[in-house]
Formats: C-alpha cells, structure tokens, sequence
C-alpha cells in the first residue's frame, strides 16, 4: 500500500531564528509500533495522526535523541529538581478525553505558546487526546491539585515522549525536567530499553534541555550514535 507524502511549508522555525520550518508528512489513523519506531531513528515524528520529517533549507539541526534508561543517572540540578518535586503523585492512564487535562493543556498553550489562542476540544482530542497507537497519559498532582500532563507512545523497545502540558504559575518547578525523569522510570517500571525525546535542536533555548539527560544517543544518517557524557 502506498502511502502519499506531502511537502508543506510551515513559516519561521519553531526553534531557531531567521530559518524556515519545512517538512514531509503524512497521516495515517494507524501505524504499528515497531514501524514507528524505527521511523524515529529517520528522523520522523508524530502529531496527532499526521507523522512528519523536517527538511528545512540549508539546516539539520532537528537530531533524534533517546536515553538509555537503565543507565541513566540524574545531575546534581536533576536531583534537585525532583527533591522540589517530591510532593507529586503521577497517575497513569490510558489518553482520551479529560475535561481537567483540557482545561490545563488550554491554559498552558495560551501561556506560553499562543496568547489569545483557546484550543478546542476538537483540536485536543486530534492533536492528544487520540493516538494511531498505544498512548499513555501521565497526570502530575500535589495535594490534589492538577499541575501537569505528559503523554507517551509505547513502542516494543522503549517510550516515546509526545507532549507535556503545565499549569503556567508552577514554573518554578521545572516540571518538563521532572516529567522526563518521571517518563525513564515508567520506560524501566515496564521494562523498556529506551526513552525517545523527539528532538534536540542545538543552540535552542526550548530544545537543548534534552541533550542534559545522560547518557543519550543521537540518530545521525539514520543511526544511533552515543554522545560523550563530557
């Protein structure tokens, strides 16, 4: 079966300025787990139903990464981070609609990436709230109270980080980190090899956090390749 790729341009880059975003995609309500997950190491994504592959001029900045989960150790400020942490229950749940995750997910979006913009439940639900495969969402809480919610795919040989969404005035908790910390030991609890993070874009202030878990593999040409713990 064959299946159509698209090419669209996507405006300015998300994560470095003055170079534009321009991919290859396509959709599929259905894709096997082992088939992503060796598309990840070609460098494709998943959005929703849509799975896509940078091809921006003159820049291949977006790398693959994963960690290994078994051997990862957190840095003094990772350990920090979950001391801050500590007073957080993780739930996890299988994804679909969650009126409290919409809500959070709303207010993070128009907090930090899209002011004025209110997602609908429409857009959520295509966007997290389905998935091509199995998806689990993680509910971050303290003291009852909603602060966060990740999403991750599972794949035969390891996680693969989709999203995470926090209450904007929990900034101070370095949240992202915790849920990447959070994410490993679920890939360990269940007995994965690998914690795939998407991309890491050097030189990005949104993206270079990921290269500080370690150690960690970047797919470069199609192969994963271990990177110096330096």
């Amino acid at each position: 079966m064959r299946v159509p790729v698209f090419q669209a341009d996507h405006g300015p880059c998300p994560y470095l300025e003055e170079r534009t975003w321009i991919t290859y995609s396509f959709s599929s309500p259905t894709v096997k787990s082992s088939l992503y997950e060796l598309l990840l190491e070609q460098g494709w994504r998943r959005s929703g139903q849509t799975y896509y592959q940078n091809h921006c001029p003159n820049c291949n900045l977006c790398i693959p990464i994963r960690v290994p989960v078994d051997r990862f150790t957190p840095s003094k400020s990772q350990r920090r981070i979950a001391r801050i942490n500590s007073d957080v229950q993780v739930e996890v749940e299988t994804t679909g609609m969650d009126a409290e995750v919409f809500q959070l997910y709303s207010r993070y979006v128009q907090a930090r990436h899209s002011p004025g913009t209110i997602p609908t439940a429409e857009e959520y639900m295509g966007f997290l709230g389905s998935a091509p495969g199995d998806t689990l969402m993680m509910k971050y809480r303290t003291d009852g109270r909603l602060v966060g919610a990740g999403w991750v795919d599972i794949l035969p040989d390891g996680l693969s980080s989709v999203y995470f969404a926090f209450e904007p005035g929990e900034s101070r908790r370095s949240l992202g980190t915790f849920s990447v910390m959070r994410e490993i030991g679920l890939a360990r609890q269940q007995g994965r090899e690998w914690l795939y993070l998407g991309f890491y874009v050097p030189g990005s202030t949104k993206m270079e956090y990921k290269a500080r878990f370690r150690p960690h593999q970047l797919a470069r040409n199609g192969k994963w390749i271990e990177e110096s713990t330096g």
